[in-house]
């Protein structure tokens, strides 16, 4: 399976503590694979030290995703019409919200800026800005409505909720922080589903594994995923991914990744994590998230990818871009896609 060999290469080299994939059809639901690290043979169960790893982390697991959530955000704020593709603000670096100080990740001010520039250099404080043009309570309506903290029904068992509390905390903090990934905690699963809204021109989708479910008493029933719900217009979810196409084109590895033949849409995140024995989060630990789909306007696939805690690299485009990378050139190549520019 070449998901589970790019995962472990990948977890090899960075030494991360843990390291997952989802590869799925973003308009139908219908999951090609996925896969976690540390796994187990479930033929050989004598080299167990840990029951934790018996879990299913890509449905049992919260985790705090980091700047791939920036999006959504900005499909928010686009959708609400709070922002426009051509809205300017002027990013100083920082701002204050409830005696919090929130930062952009170098610490640096950009001046005034179009919207493009949150996504292509990944500002906090733009995903903030966008947050308090549209106001808390929109903002919260648009992410329960991508799915966030409910299940996403897959068929898998113990699946988990995602933790968005602070999503009712009433404190512009809170939901700033949500902007940009930090504070709400989702599971891979979800994930994919919220930010397949993007690539299928805003639906929310049901994930499923099973096909066809065959019963003992000789029937069947087939798995299609229902029907999905339209929760921002298409042409929303059409000006996200020209956005992150640019991202893709222009700034990942300076460019370096984009294809001729193949448009890619495509985010990177970053987030620390939270230090549940002191409070707060370590200052030298990070989760790193990546997804990306294409072709982007018609995509077929949409690959998710996180690993936790990876060791001597802070940033997720160092660790998981050549990996992400790999696998869209080998599902180009497997399932013979046409080239669409």
């Amino acid at each position: 399976d070449f998901l589970q060999k790019k995962l472990a290469e990948t977890k090899s080299k960075w030494k991360s503590d843990a390291i997952g994939g989802i590869i799925i059809d973003p308009n139908t639901g219908s999951i090609y694979a996925m896969a976690a690290q540390p796994d187990f043979n479930p033929n050989d169960l004598s080299d167990i030290k840990d029951a934790k790893v018996f879990s299913n982390p890509l449905v049992e697991n919260n985790y705090e995703m980091g700047s791939i959530i920036k999006p959504l955000t900005m499909a928010a704020g686009l959708d609400s019409g709070a922002v426009k593709p051509e809205s300017t603000y002027n990013d100083k670096g920082y701002i204050e919200l409830n005696t919090k100080r929130i930062n952009n990740w170098d610490g640096k001010a950009h001046g005034v800026i179009p919207m493009q520039e949150i996504l292509s250099q990944s500002l906090n404080v733009g995903s903030a800005y966008i947050v308090s043009k549209m106001g808390n309570d929109v903002f919260k309506k648009y992410f329960e409505s991508f799915g966030i903290g409910e299940l996403t029904g897959i068929d898998q068992p113990n699946e988990q909720k995602g933790l968005v509390n602070n999503l009712k905390s009433g404190r512009d903090v809170e939901y700033a922080t949500a902007a940009f990934g930090q504070g709400i905690a989702m599971t891979p699963i979800a994930t994919v589903r919220a930010l397949s809204v993007l690539a299928n021109g805003g639906k929310l989708i049901q994930p499923h594994i099973a096909k066809r479910i065959e019963y003992n008493v000789g029937t069947s029933k087939e798995v299609d995923g229902g029907t999905p719900l339209q929760v921002i217009k298409a042409e929303t979810a059409d000006e996200v991914t020209r956005m992150l196409v640019v991202v893709v084109d222009k700034v990942l590895k300076h460019g370096e990744i984009k294809m001729d033949h193949f448009s890619i849409a495509a985010k990177t995140g970053t987030a620390q994590i939270a230090d549940h024995v002191n409070g707060g989060y370590y200052k030298d630990r990070y989760l790193h998230s990546f997804f990306g789909y294409f072709p982007a306007y018609k995509p077929q696939f949409l690959v998710f990818l996180y690993h936790y805690y990876p060791k001597d690299a802070q940033y997720a485009s160092e660790t998981l871009t050549d990996p992400f990378v790999d696998i869209t050139k080998f599902l180009i190549n497997f399932y013979q896609i046409p080239p669409d520019r």
